[in-house]
């Protein structure tokens, strides 16, 4: 239960995204909102029944955000196209990056558009995609057909016709996964990829797409889980302060918001404690940790983060400017908001 009165309880809630059950808010949501004050949460196929269902569920979970933390709840989801879609049943069904990148730009541009007017229905103000990710061998690879290509310049193109024109029509999109899942061979949610025999020539060539995503203003990005030995042989990039605070943020100049890819995954919970999770993610400039499978999870993981925003100074300054990214994100959306009603 939440400390009242502590304010480092309350600024916790400020990093977490987080997962629910259910299809309304009563089933679950309102008592995560009112128990860790969450900025956002994230829709799966287990909270989607319908459009009106799905609509009345955002539309009553930003209220209760409204009452109970004074700020709207931010949603996001997974709507890539093929295989990685959670409105297919109910809404336009998006091919694959794979397939959009056999027809061109202009196909890109155009499911773009119509995912971006289905989130806008809905009312999600997020969606994780693109994949910038350079893949290959897309036929022996986990990540399938959720690429744009196998060299670093189509990739860039298509995924960055992708996120402009989502933002273009006032969805943020999210490039992922920094800094590049291409070459790894084993699936995160499963294992702790390291990428064998990793170069710092064929680390370039992955980062290539994540700055033409940078240039075309992404407003999000979301973290690896895993580990780049000839950048940081210790440790997951999500946790990477060489990786995120380093060459993300000072290098390649990114100042938006950045996801930490989902904590419950095998990758990290089974080898980080919530409060090196905690510690490792702010230090690195995450601004927010997902939590969207075991909601068990999401107590320890907001008493890690209060801890440590109490326990060091540094951290404190880290989370000032998180703050400051999180609401220039939130500005972008509700601009967004007041042009529809004009």
């Amino acid at each position: 239960m939440r400390i009242e009165g502590n304010k480092n309880m309350s600024e916790a809630g400020d990093h977490l995204f987080i997962g629910f059950k259910g299809l309304d808010i009563d089933q679950e949501l309102r008592h995560l909102i009112r128990e860790y004050h969450p900025s956002g949460a994230v829709l799966f196929k287990r909270n989607i029944e319908g459009r009106e269902q799905l609509k009345a569920l955002v539309s009553s979970a930003r209220a209760c955000a409204m009452e109970e933390c004074g700020r709207p709840l931010l949603f996001a989801i997974d709507q890539e196209g093929g295989s990685v879609q959670r409105l297919a049943s109910h809404f336009s069904s998006l091919p694959s990056a794979r397939s959009l990148a056999e027809k061109g730009r202009e196909s890109v541009a155009e499911w773009a558009a119509i995912c971006a007017r289905d989130l806008k229905e809905i009312g999600v103000e997020i969606n994780f995609a693109p994949v910038m990710d350079i893949v290959d061998d897309p036929e022996n690879h986990f990540m399938t057909s959720r690429s744009f290509g196998s060299t670093p310049e189509k990739v860039s193109e298509l995924a960055t016709v992708f996120i402009e024109t989502l933002q273009a029509k006032g969805i943020s999109a999210t490039a992922k996964h920094f800094p590049g899942l291409g070459r790894a061979r084993l699936d995160p949610h499963h294992f702790a990829p390291v990428i064998e025999g990793d170069r710092e020539e064929d680390f370039r060539r992955d980062l290539v797409p994540f700055s033409a995503a940078v240039k075309a203003g992404v407003n999000c990005m979301m973290t690896s889980h895993a580990v780049y030995p000839s950048v940081d042989p210790g440790l997951p990039a999500t946790f990477s302060n060489e990786i995120c605070g380093l060459l993300l943020r000072q290098r390649m100049g990114f100042s938006g918001v950045l996801f930490a890819d989902d904590l419950d995954m095998a990758a990290i919970c089974e080898n980080f404690s919530p409060a090196d999770s905690a510690r490792l993610g702010l230090a690195c400039s995450i601004d927010f940790f997902l939590l969207c499978q075991k909601s068990e999870n999401i107590e320890p993981m907001y008493r890690a983060l209060c801890d440590q925003l109490q326990a060091d100074s540094s951290l404190r300054g880290f989370h000032g400017l998180s703050v400051q990214r999180i609401e220039k994100l939130r500005r972008f959306h509700e601009r967004g908001k007041e042009r529809q009603i004009r």
